[in-house]
């Protein structure tokens, strides 16, 4: 917005929008408009006011607008339309648009660092580890992307390199928290005790902020754990949790309010008028809890020759979303009901296949691994009929502890810093997929976390037969994928299967108690199934 006259207009629709005032920002952004068409950064203004009051689909034009007016704009406003982008999941197009940003112009420096975020949030760790590494050579340097650096080098996998960056930020900032969170992650063993002196030394700095002190308890149970000093991890873990769930909102009576509308809505007679959609592609969905094995059977689904592997796509919630031009919450509420029982299953379909096709590169099946899709696959089956739902399942105890102990990122999966939200939630999912398996009998193929490190070739070949696939052998082999994976199983799956975290709540029996109790039912049912099926 160079000129005068537009950017004073430029600057009070932004003071509009930052207060709230959207309809007196809208009004500014659509005379910019008239005024210079050919500048974007009103179409993302529109963008996000769309996007604040639920327009999916008047959000995600507005972006697209923006998207074709990048070429010789600045890198600051390409970069403000790439996020614009990446809020109605274009991502695509988001990673197009980065490619007009010259990166070796001294006049785009400055950029450069979040220039390398957005890569990384877009799984191009290659381009954004070379951003984070030029922005640092052209001295934009300190703790924070001294970190980055270290986050980005620990997807892709030298780890040495990936722990001295996050040394080197600590070194940088005593108390930042989540570069001694990074550290004990990846860190060795007889590092520990001194990683811990340090966290302890900089939870009494006064300046700390309560991200830090999250981060500094989850990274003192992580080295505690490691030590197989339980009770002091514990401790930790459980001050970790306190202070996030401060901070986050949750609601366990309206998530059980949500599921009750969401099964209510989704009948047996639901796939009467299911989705008409080309059968060309077949979409895999990997399904379940967080850390419950998804990562692992997704690196054996990889070595597949016949399959490709695209990660936590996002497309099949943003698909329903801009069908019925109606943003969801991020935790469901109750009134998911109405929204899926008007739901185009047709039009759904149709633009998940369409949309996901530059991930799949075309490849006649690929796997869509974003584990909260367990509570859409009712409607994935309605919209796409042919595709296919494997769901990884794993004690209720393990399933809870493994999230209990997961640091997530801010607003996802809120249920798991409380106990008795955390069994709630369990008993939630595990309610919902029995209705899943009613409605849809022998469409979706269950797969027992403990089955697959304890058999991998036998679960690997039910799967290929579910899947209607010859059986590859050495599938198995996860270390043969070399594949960049951005899940907190990245460090899990660089090691050979194993069964060392079956059970792992067990050491922490005492503390999972409240747990066990009020999941009691479900545990009992769970082992009962395991034992039979040994028999």
């Amino acid at each position: 917005m160079s000129h005068p006259d537009l950017q004073a207009l430029w600057l009070q629709a932004v003071a509009h929008f930052e207060r709230e005032e959207l309809p007196e920002a809208e009004s500014l952004c659509i005379q910019l408009i008239k005024q210079a068409p050919e500048r974007p950064l009103a179409y993302t203004m529109l963008s996000r006011i769309c996007h604040a009051v639920g327009l999916v689909r008047e959000a995600t034009f507005n972006a697209y607008q923006a998207s074709r007016y990048c070429a010789g704009e600045t890198a600051a406003d390409i970069l403000v339309v790439a996020m614009t982008l990446l809020e109605v999941n274009e991502q695509q197009l988001a990673h197009s648009v980065l490619g007009y940003i010259d990166t070796d112009h001294p006049a785009n420096a400055d950029s450069l660092l979040d220039l390398g975020r957005l890569y990384s949030v877009l799984e191009d760790q290659v381009n954004a580890l070379r951003c984070i590494r030029a922005a640092r050579a052209a001295g934009r340097d300190g703790a924070f992307i001294a970190h980055m650096e270290g986050i980005v080098l620990s997807f892709l996998g030298p780890i040495d390199e990936s722990i001295a960056a996050c040394e080197e930020s600590v070194a940088k900032a005593p108390a930042y928290g989540h570069a001694h969170w990074s550290c004990a992650q990846y860190g060795r063993k007889d590092g520990a005790p001194a990683r811990i002196a340090r966290m302890r030394e900089a939870l009494q700095d006064p300046h700390v902020d309560v991200d830090d002190i999250t981060y500094l308890h989850y990274g003192l149970f992580k080295e505690f754990d490691t030590l197989g000093e339980t009770d002091e991890a514990w401790n930790a873990l459980m001050d970790g949790a306190r202070v996030r769930r401060s901070v986050t909102e949750h609601d366990a009576s309206l998530e059980t309010a949500a599921y009750d509308a969401l099964i209510e809505a989704t009948s047996d007679c639901f796939f009467d008028l299911c989705g008409d959609v080309p059968r060309d592609s077949t979409p895999i969905f990997v399904v379940g809890m967080p850390r419950t094995g998804t990562t692992l059977l997704e690196r054996i689904l990889g070595n597949h020759p016949q399959i490709k592997t695209c990660g936590e796509l996002n497309d099949f919630r943003q698909q329903m979303q801009w069908a019925n031009n109606q943003r969801l919450s991020l935790t469901l509420d109750p009134g998911i009901g109405d929204f899926i029982a008007r739901m185009d299953a047709n039009v759904v379909g149709n633009r998940y296949l369409l949309k996901t096709q530059w991930a799949a590169e075309r490849n006649g099946m690929y796997v869509d691994k974003h584990p909260m899709n367990f509570q859409w696959c009712g409607p994935i089956l309605k919209a796409m009929p042919h595709a296919k739902i494997i769901h990884l399942r794993r004690h209720p105890l393990d399933s809870c502890f493994s999230n209990l102990k997961e640091l997530f990122a801010h607003k996802y999966y809120p249920y798991s810093y409380q106990l008795a939200e955390l069994a709630t939630h369990y008993r939630n999912y595990s309610r919902l997929m029995r209705h899943w398996h009613a409605i849809a009998p022998g469409r979706i193929l269950d797969v027992r976390y403990e089955d697959l490190v304890a058999k991998p070739d036998v679960e690997a070949r039910r799967v290929q037969a579910y899947l209607g696939l010859s059986e590859i052998e050495g599938v198995t082999d996860i270390l043969a994928n070399k594949k960049v994976t951005t899940t907190a199983s990245t460090l899990q799956v660089r090691q050979p299967i194993h069964t060392r975290n079956v059970g792992g709540w067990r050491r922490y029996a005492s503390g999972m108690a409240p747990v066990k109790a009020l999941l009691a039912d479900l545990v009992a049912a769970y082992e009962a199934h395991v034992a039979l099926a040994a028999a």
